[in-house]
């Protein structure tokens, strides 16, 4: 059963070159395709988690101007988010995964502010991966746990797979089904403990030409695989 879908929506900038579209109206789109997302997965009860590749820690290093961009839109949507029903009027929990050292101190605040807001709601639980890059989440995650054996408060023999996700930037459900957009067939460091037995699922679109009988057809392709988990 699909509880917990993570999502790469990657094809927003192409998608503006493609279609002769501002990075800014691109970017705007595909922010509205994923809100459209949490809104078709609704007819999904047994799906509890769901979560986006919002901005990879690579993403940082683009131009001061794109990052303006960005900034801009997010603080937007988070405050619509705070407005919206898709946030008050469904239990919907909403959480910022990653780096958020890495913002302007006014995102980090608002980001703060709609995850107080919402951490009571239980219903469906929105994870929005920035500042993030698995590779370094499992660097942090090791860094936690060797101070604390340094401290004397862990031994080695205490880690385990399990136990490990105690350091990870937060307590995730592992993703049972992983869609990217763009054509593109590479997880880009998304989730990289986590997803160890993700399905894998590509489409060849761009993130604001997917629509919800794409997410449907990815979610009926799952159900008709069967997981061993390595068994």
């Amino acid at each position: 059963m699909l509880q917990s879908i993570a999502f790469i929506p990657d094809g927003n900038r192409r998608y503006a070159f493609a279609n002769n579209l501002s990075l800014a109206e691109a970017y705007l789109m595909g922010t509205r395709k994923a809100w459209n997302t949490v809104e078709w997965l609704a007819s999904y009860p047994s799906v509890k988690f769901i979560s986006f590749y919002t901005l990879s820690m690579e993403n940082l290093s683009r131009s001061r101007e794109e990052l303006s961009v960005l900034f801009r839109i997010f603080s937007h949507e988070i405050d619509r988010a705070r407005k919206e029903s898709t946030v008050n009027e469904n239990p919907v929990r909403i959480r910022f995964v990653g780096r958020k050292d890495y913002f302007p101190k006014d995102l980090q605040e608002k980001m703060n502010l709609l995850e107080t807001e919402t951490a009571h709601n239980s219903e469906k639980t929105i994870s929005l991966l920035i500042g993030y890059n698995g590779q370094q989440e499992i660097v942090d995650a090791a860094k936690k746990a060797a101070e604390q054996i340094r401290l004397g408060q862990l031994s080695p023999e205490q880690l385990t797979p399990e136990s490990f996700k105690n350091y990870l930037y937060a307590d995730f459900m592992e993703p049972d089904l992983l869609v990217r957009s763009s054509g593109t067939q590479r997880l880009s460091g998304f989730l990289s403990y986590q997803s160890a037995y993700s399905e894998l699922y590509f489409l060849d679109k761009y993130w604001p030409e997917v629509s919800k009988t794409d997410i449907d057809q990815a979610i009926e392709e799952f159900e008709s695989r069967k997981r061993r988990f390595g068994k």
